[in-house]
């Protein structure tokens, strides 16, 4: 990014989206010594279709998988918000707990899912929890985290203070303009999203295909000449906007 910043905050539906999402991206920034940080909304429970698998062995399995997985990437904090695994909506509680963890950790970066990806080409039809965690999060970091009055009395009034983000990055998206060279990462990407075995199963031989198509065809985009890559759709709030000047109204004001 073309500004320094030292504080990521990644928030991700499901344990092992973070990694999908952007798990080079966070090796890359944990190696450079930033703080990252992942959040975790749901708590995993529809994460099986065998029916004899005990929901809260599997909600405890996924958490551990998950812990492992970050430490993989480098990532020491965790924090999971326990939303019910496929039941997400874009409600007030999801947005006030996204909003506090902003201003909880008060990120330069904030990384989240894209809500308008319903699908990507002909391969892949995306969870609504992912669309649904995406719309939350746009809203936590616009208006939510800055504007004192929304869950005053849930958030300001309990030390939370809003948050100005520098930067919010949308993975998962079919419109990337903004990209992150994973090629020294690709592999401990692999190895974390491997990482999540109770997820994994008949995708084991082919996560490291799909994962390095994916990186390569990001970094084709990117146009740097990078061999791995992972794409987001950017917004820079620091950044000055340029304004249009209408000509005629620039000669009367005498510009």
């Amino acid at each position: 990014m073309d500004f320094e910043f030292d504080k990521v905050l990644i928030f991700c539906p499901h344990p092992d989206d973070g990694e999908f999402l952007a798990g080079g991206a966070m090796a890359r920034w944990a190696s450079e010594g930033k703080q990252v940080v992942l959040c975790v909304v749901t708590n995993g429970a529809a994460g099986s279709n065998d029916p004899d698998v005990k929901r809260d062995w599997l909600i405890e399995t996924r958490r551990k998988e998950q812990r492992e997985a970050a430490s993989i990437t480098g990532i020491k904090d965790v924090v999971f918000l326990g939303h019910e695994d496929g039941f997400i909506e874009d409600s007030h509680e999801l947005r006030r707990d996204m909003i506090r963890e902003i201003r909880r950790y008060k990120p330069d970066v904030v990384v989240g899912m894209d809500p308008t990806t319903f699908y990507f080409a002909q391969r892949y039809v995306n969870h609504p929890d992912h669309r649904k965690v995406g719309e939350a999060f746009v809203a936590a970091v616009n208006p939510g985290a800055t504007t004192v009055p929304l869950y005053r009395d849930e958030l300001y009034d309990k030390g939370f203070g809003p948050h100005q983000v520098k930067a919010c990055l949308l993975g998962f998206t079919n419109n990337a303009d903004y990209y992150v060279d994973i090629t020294d990462f690709v592999d401990t990407k692999v190895k974390a999203i491997m990482a999540h075995v109770s997820q994994m199963g008949e995708f084991n031989e082919r996560i490291d295909t799909l994962i390095k198509e994916t990186g390569a065809m990001y970094a084709a985009a990117s146009g740097e000449g990078w061999q791995y890559a992972e794409g987001f759709k950017a917004f820079f709030f620091q950044r000055e906007a340029a304004v249009p000047v209408d000509e005629d109204q620039g000669k009367q004001d005498g510009r």
